[in-house]
């Protein structure tokens, strides 16, 4: 407004004119869900791609990790160290998911970052399960199996506590109470 020297109402309405492709809905060609505007749908894309890339490069040093190891004994302490490592990461991230959870439930923005955490929040109470019941495998082929899904849970319950900071960043930059 100060550099046109034009009103609110016309400034709005060239804003609005120069974003107008961000805005179009779109939808992934393997999604259900509604669609997103385009700007929405590319911040979800670069996220995924984000963790996709960490859990893939953690998976792998994990698994060269545990090939250096020799024995077979060894290799049962170091699934059993990765399993209590994975069992408190989780209940950590499950007590700083609930404490963001609770603080979004008095905020009134929302954002994608709002959405992904809400989503992830879901998935996270359903891997209590997972995690109560997990045993260590007696097998090889199981044990690069599951050191390989650990690093991957690592990186979602890190992503969940991410997405939930963005969002109260988000939400203190705007301060939209």
């Amino acid at each position: 407004m100060e550099v046109s020297n034009n009103d609110f109402p016309i400034v709005y309405n060239q804003v609005f004119e120069n974003w107008s492709e961000e805005f179009k809905l779109t939808r992934n060609f393997f999604s259900i869900q509604s669609p997103y505007p385009k700007l929405v749908h590319s911040k979800l894309t670069n996220q995924f791609k984000k963790e996709v890339i960490i859990a893939l490069v953690s998976s792998i040093v994990l698994i060269i990790s545990f090939q250096f190891v020799a024995t077979a004994q060894g290799k049962l302490q170091f699934l059993r160290i990765i399993n209590d490592i994975l069992f408190y990461t989780y209940f950590t991230t499950a007590a700083a998911a609930l404490l963001i959870k609770l603080w979004n439930l008095k905020s009134k923005a929302t954002s994608t970052y709002k959405h992904l955490f809400n989503s992830r929040f879901t998935v996270l109470i359903v891997f209590l399960t997972i995690i109560m019941n997990s045993t260590v495998p007696d097998d090889l082929t199981n044990q690069n199996l599951y050191v390989a899904t650990i690093s991957c849970l690592f990186v979602f319950f890190l992503s969940i506590i991410y997405v939930g900071m963005k969002h109260i960043q988000f939400n203190r930059k705007f301060s939209i109470q």
